[in-house]
């Protein structure tokens, strides 16, 4: 499927290496009319302003690289991808992600986008594919930046993160340049000089350059300069004279420097030339070894860290000082000053962390809650007082769930790893393949902002450093040796909610220990459990996740939730509702206090296979309430004043079940539909054929669609057959041509569908007579009426011939629906435009004139004139609205519903384009044809005047069929058009 043919713009890849000014340029693309959409990483001390950066991209593009043991700031970053890379699994999982993303976001667009991303400078391929599957065009921005400054960037922001050093840098950059230069061949490629932004004439002739490469056009002043004034002095924070770098700049990568600098520079002619030698010349078989004498210089650095190391003497603190990670905070360090004396001497006056699991103001900031005074250096103070009287050195030391693992802190030994010191250690090592120091990184992020959704989603998926801890057996309890006496917490709920009781009779317990459990408010209790709710990702919190972990165990009904909460360190264990019942909601003489406390019938009384719904959806939906549909419209006002109430509910609901009654929830709670009584394995061995579990329903819902509903959701949801038009033979009643008396040719057309209509047929006409503009079509096609209405059109048609340029009245041999009405009108109109009128509204007298003067200054992609609608509701309608069609056209107001009324203006070629109207059973044809329109690249324009008039009556069509069916239309309209976001589509509405 091709999405926003002819409508989107090239998409712009923003890339080259990290550090390298890419997020500098994302800043000036917006403000040059070129989008970059999505959920943008927000900014941190590293870029102020922000990455602007799709968090989306940024995640499965760093997973995949992870996933191919690639990871960029790694030791292995280096390194050529796999020769398979783009048919392994973890790739076609991100060619999927990124697929969707495109496929979204290019119907979005009407221009040129961006997507800026660093990484994708080693996944070109990957994009390059999917932008050949989705026929959208590429463009690629190289980012260029002095291989000293990204060098020293990389330093001081990723030594302790990655172990940075200055010839990984220097590799990184090498290949991150040299990998894009060689797969953009055949693409429109941009170079752009990070330094040339802070000269302002070479700034201007690069912002040139920009916008030509966008296909945008270059701002007028003074917004130009504005753009230009974005890039301040501070953004060029590593800038170093060559005597002060750590290491040279291997000449390999000066000279690519300047060759990448003469492409940036104003086009000429030879300059593709000069751009296809320079990549024959970094091919892989004329590709020098580089950087062997900075190999051999990292070696000996790291030798001679180690061998410091040894020399340590034993009253020094061991392992908790980290040489390498002490090193990366101060990074002129000369190499012959030892690391831990530049601490003992200067390092802890400045708030140096000795050690990735020791921060220095959160424990000066714990001795003051402990009453304590840390002087000198926090370490030694850690080392000599706070570790005997427990004080935590870091964030990352989780007390409680160190003690629970039985960890003790120890000033001779290195600090505990990361997963005995914190429940989510263990995934963060995973995410982090197995680097403390990453690891350590990640954790104190997860603790600062949060785990997001795809966090948890990269932990599932992530093969671990470590081994998982082993999941809970698959048995109908899950859990054993279940105490005789515990406390129950109910996340989320209170034993006051009938649902919970329907969960509680699956705890391995009796019932009397459930009842003795609910009655332990606040006693202390050896052994806590928590019963967790079914819970969607990303419901909790990090700190209630935090507090899950100090429990003794937590029940859970979702097997794979089950495994992600062992991963983030919580004893969680399955509970399945198919476990065997403890004799809860069975409790003899339940249904006989169910009646006199809750006032409830015996299930034994309705009729077996009947449906039971319980609540309302409103005036509609009571109105229609008869057999084979029973009705408890006042569910929700039903009083329960304990948890003994509470049971007796769940119980006689469960009892219904079993009595073969079909089940319907109307408008529940979202915590009722996590309840276990409505779980499809306690149907009844004898249900009668079609019968489903509770059912939920949201309004709104009539009694007379319930019937279809539930057949659909036990055929298992099936998407909708084919639309198919019907298209009947027409007959020709009426027929006057009038261009021999001295008209004009009409340019417009008003089409009149008619079906059954009689009583309100004759005030449409007359609105058409009484229009302003002169040379006019009328078009009517009956649609087999039964009322003799066509005949009263005829005989009107034969009283004012006179009027119209041309005036055709046709009839259908048989009814085939407003559709196929609709294609007949606009099928015998001759002229360019057609003005739909359904037969019960009418058209104020401008109506025509005031719409086609604008289309004399539209696109030939405009295919819709929408006036103003005003709604007249007649007696009996609960119309409240007051106009309609009163949104401009933008594919994002179609989204959810239709947002513009038939009654408009209409391009008959564009009727053409898109194959006319297409029959939607119950109704929504229009809705149906202007998502049509949107699909083909047409557009519709707002008339700002009120123009028709919209009667909104018990008879009309969307109030005898449509609204009761809207759940069948939507899901048709969905199937249709995959971009629509109808909220009736999805099953469970």
């Amino acid at each position: 499927m091709v999405v926003g043919r002819g409508k989107a713009g090239p998409l712009i890849l923003v890339s080259g290496m990290h550090r390298s000014g890419t997020s500098l340029l994302g800043s000036l693309l917006p403000p040059l009319g070129v989008p970059v959409p999505g959920d943008l990483v927000k900014a941190d001390s590293h870029n102020p302003e922000g990455y602007y950066e799709h968090r989306e991209v940024v995640n499965v593009q760093e997973q995949l690289l992870i996933e191919l043991g690639r990871w960029w700031p790694s030791a292995t970053g280096p390194l050529p991808l796999p020769a398979d890379w783009l048919l392994r699994p973890s790739s076609q999982h991100t060619s999927a992600i990124l697929r969707q993303l495109i496929q979204v976001e290019t119907a979005r667009q009407s221009g040129p986008w961006a997507i800026k991303d660093p990484r994708t400078s080693l996944l070109l391929p990957l994009w390059r594919r999917l932008a050949a599957a989705l026929e959208v065009s590429l463009k690629v921005v190289l980012c260029l930046r002095d291989p000293a400054e990204v060098m020293m960037s990389l330093l001081q922001r990723d030594s302790a993160a990655a172990g940075m050093t200055p010839w990984r840098a220097q590799q990184l950059w090498w290949h991150n340049n040299r990998q894009l230069l060689l797969d953009s061949r055949s693409l429109p490629l941009l170079v752009i000089d990070y330094a040339a932004w802070f000269e302002p004439q070479q700034a201007r002739r690069q912002l040139e350059r920009l916008t030509r490469f966008c296909g945008r056009p270059m701002p007028a002043e003074p917004d130009a300069a504005e753009v230009v004034a974005r890039v301040r002095p501070e953004h060029r924070r590593s800038l170093l004279p060559d005597h002060a770098l750590p290491v040279p700049i291997a000449p390999e990568l000066l000279k690519l420097t300047d060759q990448l600098r003469h492409l940036a520079a104003p086009e000429t002619a030879a300059q593709q030339n000069q751009l296809d030698q320079l990549r024959a010349d970094l091919l892989p078989s004329s590709r020098a070894l580089l950087l062997e004498p900075l190999r051999r210089l990292d070696r000996l650095r790291a030798a001679r860290l180690k061998r410091q190391a040894r020399r340590t003497s034993p009253g020094t603190p061991g392992g908790w000082f980290d040489p390498a990670h002490y090193r990366s905070q101060v990074g002129d360090l000369p190499t012959v000053i030892d690391p831990l004396s530049h601490y003992r001497l200067h390092g802890w006056r400045e708030d140096r962390s000795p050690h990735p699991l020791f921060d220095p103001a959160f424990y000066r900031q714990r001795c003051l809650q402990e009453g304590l005074t840390c002087e000198g250096a926090p370490l030694f103070h850690f080392l000599q007082v706070g570790l005997a009287r427990g004080v935590a050195p870091s964030a990352l030391m989780d007390q409680g769930w160190m003690q629970r693992q039985g960890v003790r802190l120890s000033p001779s030994e290195p600090p505990a790893r990361l997963e005995q010191i914190h429940p989510l250690g263990r995934a963060a090592q995973a995410l982090a393949c197995g680097h403390p120091h990453l690891g350590a990184a990640l954790l104190a992020q997860w603790l600062r902002l949060g785990l997001a959704p795809l966090d948890q989603q990269l932990i599932v998926s992530a093969h671990p450093a470590l081994p998982w801890p082993a999941p809970s057996s698959p048995s109908p309890t899950g859990v054993g040796g279940w105490p005789d006496r515990f406390r129950l917490l109910l996340l989320g709920a209170t034993p006051d909610q009938w649902w919970i009781h329907a969960w509680l009779q699956r705890l391995p317990v009796s019932a009397s220990a459930v009842g003795e459990a609910l009655a332990a408010d606040q006693v202390s209790l050896p052994t806590v459990g928590l019963s967790l709710l079914n819970l969607p990702a990303g419901d909790w919190s990090l700190a209630a996740l935090l507090g899950w972990s100090q429990l003794d165990r937590v029940l859970d009904p979702d097997p794979e939730r089950v495994a992600l909460f062992r991963r983030l360190g919580v004893n969680a264990h399955w509970l399945a509702s198919s476990a065997p019942d403890n004799g809860w909601l069975n409790q003899p003489g339940d249904l006989d206090a169910a009646s006199a406390e809750l006032g409830a019938p015996h299930p034994s009384a309705l009729p077996h296979g009947a449906v039971l719904a319980l609540g309302t959806t409103g005036e509609a939906w009571e109105r229609g309430l008869a057999a084979p549909i029973w009705g408890w419209p006042g569910f929700d006002a039903l009083k329960i004043k304990d948890h003994d109430q509470a049971r007796l509910l769940a119980s006689w609901l469960q009892a219904c079940q079993l009595e073969g009654l079909q089940l319907l929830r109307l408008n529940p709670s979202q915590k009722e539909r996590m309840v276990g009584i409505f779980d499809p394995l306690s149907w009844p061995v004898d249900a009668p054929l079609g019968w489903l579990p509770g059912q939920f329903f949201w309004a709104p819902l009539h009694p007379r669609a319930v019937a279809a509903e539930l057949a659909w959701r036990a055929a298992g949801c099936p998407p909708p057959p084919p639309c198919a038009t019907p298209r009947p033979a027409a007959t020709q009643l009426w027929a006057q041509e009038a261009e021999e008396a001295g008209f004009e040719p009409a340019s417009a057309a008003v089409c009149i569908s008619l079906y059954n209509y009689a009583s309100r047929i004759t005030e449409a006409l007359e609105s058409v007579a009484a229009q302003s503009h002169g040379p006019l079509e009328l078009i009517v096609v009956d649609d087999a009426s039964s009322d003799g209405g066509a005949e009263l059109v005829r005989q009107w048609l034969k009283a004012h011939a006179t009027r119209f340029t041309r005036s055709v009245l046709l009839q259908h041999s048989a009814n085939g629906g407003l559709a196929a009405a609709r294609n007949t009108a606009f099928t015998a109109a001759r002229s360019p435009w057609c003005f739909v009128l359904d037969a019960d509204n009418a058209l104020l007298p401008d109506a025509v004139t005031h719409c086609l003067a604008i289309t004399e200054v539209t696109p030939a992609e405009t295919a819709v004139v929408h006036p103003l609608v005003e709604v007249q509701a007649e007696h009996g309608s609960t119309d409240s609205r007051t106009l309609i069609s009163g949104v401009s056209w933008q594919r994002h107001q179609f989204l959810k519903q239709n947002c513009i009324d038939a009654m408009a203006l209409v391009r008959r070629s564009a009727w053409q384009a898109v194959g006319g109207y297409t029959h939607i059973e119950g109704g929504w044809e229009d809705f149906d044809f202007w998502c049509c329109l949107v699909d083909a690249g047409f557009h519709g324009v707002l008339c700002p005047q009120r123009l028709a008039l919209y009667r909104s009556h018990c008879s009309s069509m969307l109030a005898s069929s449509t609204n009761s069916d809207v759940r069948r239309i939507s899901r048709v309209l969905q199937h249709r058009h995959p971009w629509l976001q109808l909220p009736m589509a999805a099953p469970e509405c």
